[in-house]
């Protein structure tokens, strides 16, 4: 289907689809709600027409609405009605408030679209936070007789503002368009390679870029069914996810790669028993390093039940490039390869060869359409060659235009341009990565990486051999960065220690793991910080916020076993 604007799209689905089901709800993870196509589009045009008649025309509008049905009617009545949608996550307490707020302060919203729930609980601290925002309250919104007109929109207009999750920096606003949206589904689409009709299944928070395209608007683009449930549903009991999926026979699911992990980790056996995921044609994965020992633990957990590990789809992408930037063919087998490791850490890449230390990369295939990768010095702009690591960049139709109200960060991130390069402006991701045998492997970010003794080391690596030290240590729970020691940079390490190991386990913790990160690594610890299980700092979406964690350690405020 050819549509200018996501609006358009949504509009021409509730006249072709009418009364099929385009969303199914599980608010607990197996209590349905739904909704069909007409249905959504009736809600749209409703708040649609409530905006319009506040002139919220080309004004920013936050969501403020947990993931279900009317967080997407929202939505699709900020596209009705020419608004720029703002999707920001629910605070869990009044302190959470505080990053809406600085938000707010970037975005500069006249409205926001808020369930009633959310605005009883936290009216007081979201007025004095943000006096300068009317609330709406979604379920009971009055249009006030106004008609809804359907607004004339342009493809390359803003239709949503897509705040990144500030692993590595404060957030920015992504400006999505209309055109980079739909540009972007349909790469997914290239990706995916499905029969039309292929229900999605996702757990994933819709104010995420992942859990918002490829959850909340893949179904409409493609005109299926979309079954949808809030993250703490799947966190709390991760065999609902696969139920769901088995359910529904959806063809495609996915996450990051601490999803699988997860689900390998806490369903059981007896579970299992009416688990049928062999419709499962699509279990994208990405968001953060994809590890090798995650797929293959979770595709021989899951076999049994019918899942197949040709289903397992490594894909890389980020905010600013809509979400997607890469993906593995549907008829590719995942690639997995060992690399030399003092190689990498020089920029060199080279297969490991003997008893050399590896560090196995898994890659996560190539654009699509008209998406283009280069990889680059990020120091000089030159190209690098092809056995060389450089800063990863993307072009293409599905890239944002850039970051809201920030014309010079938007200067330099999004309109780069590669020496001796005429193919126009390059994306700067700030990933590390190369091309190998014609596939992108990511190695890293510029940011995060650690320097000592003048070799490279990247956090995750050394992240993934703690992890795997003692099963006292959380699944995905610890950080590594560095600190000035003497004016050498060293390493810290904090980890979040299960309740169970008690103050009296972590001393000899803190020893395997200094043993081990040795061994690994090379490299001695200047600390190892065991700290209370559910205190390492996170983004919204779940991604570790090392800096975050560096900061705290620097001023004492991390909440360790022995703080009193």
């Amino acid at each position: 289907m050819q549509a200018r604007t996501f609006a358009d799209l949504v509009r021409a689905r509730a006249d072709e689809r009418g009364d099929a089901r385009a969303f199914v709800f599980l608010p607990d993870g197996e209590r349905e709600d739904a909704a069909s196509f007409g249905a959504m589009d009736a809600r749209a045009r409703q708040i649609a027409a409530a905006l319009h008649g506040r002139r919220a025309r080309d004004e920013r509008v936050l969501l403020l609405c947990p993931p279900g049905l009317d967080f997407v009617a929202a939505l699709f009545g900020c596209f009705y009605a020419g608004a720029i949608a703002v999707p920001v996550p629910v605070p869990r307490a009044p302190r959470h408030v505080d990053r809406l707020h600085g938000i707010a302060r970037d975005a500069s919203p006249r409205y926001a679209l808020c369930v009633t729930s959310v605005l009883d609980r936290y009216r007081a601290a979201l007025e004095a936070a943000m006096p300068e925002v009317t609330w709406l309250p979604v379920g009971t919104l009055d249009a006030d007789g106004a008609a809804w007109v359907p607004p004339s929109l342009a493809s390359d207009g803003v239709a949503l503002l897509q705040y990144t999750s500030g692993s590595t920096s404060l957030p920015k606003g992504v400006m999505v368009t209309h055109a980079s949206l739909l540009a972007n589904l349909q790469m997914m689409e290239q990706f995916m390679h499905l029969p039309a009709a292929s229900p999605h299944v996702s757990w994933l928070p819709p104010f995420h870029d992942m859990g918002l395209v490829a959850g909340a608007l893949r179904g409409v683009y493609t005109g299926n069914l979309s079954v949808l449930m809030p993250p703490e549903a799947f966190l709390m009991k991760p065999v609902r996810w696969l139920r769901a999926i088995s359910r529904y026979r959806a063809a495609v699911s996915g996450g990051p790669t601490f999803a699988y992990d997860l689900c390998a980790e806490r369903v059981t056996t007896e579970q299992m028993s009416d688990l049928d995921l062999s419709h499962w044609l699509r279990a994208y994965v990405g968001a953060e390093p994809v590890r090798a020992r995650t797929l293959e633990r979770f595709a021989t957990c899951f076999a049994p039940v019918g899942f197949s590990r040709q289903a397992l789809r490594p894909c890389y992408g980020l905010a600013e490039a809509t979400l997607m930037a890469a993906g593995c063919r549907h008829d590719a087998a995942v690639t997995t390869r060992a690399f030399d490791a003092d190689a990498l850490a020089h920029g060199c890449v080279r297969i490991a060869a003997g008893d050399a230390p590896a560090r196995t990369l898994v890659g996560c295939g190539t654009p699509y359409g008209d998406g283009r990768i280069a990889i680059v010095d990020p120091a000089t702009a030159q190209p690098c060659g092809p056995d060389r690591v450089g800063e990863i960049w993307v072009a293409g139709p599905h890239v944002a235009a850039g970051y809201w109200s920030r014309p010079r960060e938007s200067g330099d991130t999004f309109r780069a341009c590669a020496a001796g390069d005429a193919g126009g402006h390059f994306l700067r991701t700030g990933d590390l990565g190369f091309v190998h045998d014609g596939e992108l492997f990511v190695a890293g970010r510029v940011k995060d990486i650690i320097i000592v003794s003048g070799r490279n080391h990247h956090p995750a690596d050394i992240e993934h051999t703690v992890e795997a030290c003692d099963p006292a240590i959380r699944t995905h729970g610890c950080a590594a960065f560095p600190v000035d020691v003497d004016d050498v940079e060293r390493v810290v390490i904090v980890l979040e220690v299960a309740r169970s190991a008690g103050r009296a386990g972590t001393a000899a913790l803190e020893a395997v793991v200094r043993r081990r990160v040795a061994e690994h690594h090379d490299v001695q610890p200047h600390l190892v910080l065991p700290i209370r299980p559910g205190t390492l700092p996170r983004t919204s979406s779940g991604k570790i916020q090392r800096h975050v964690c560096r900061d705290q350690f620097l001023s004492r405020t991390l909440q360790t076993w022995t703080t009193d």
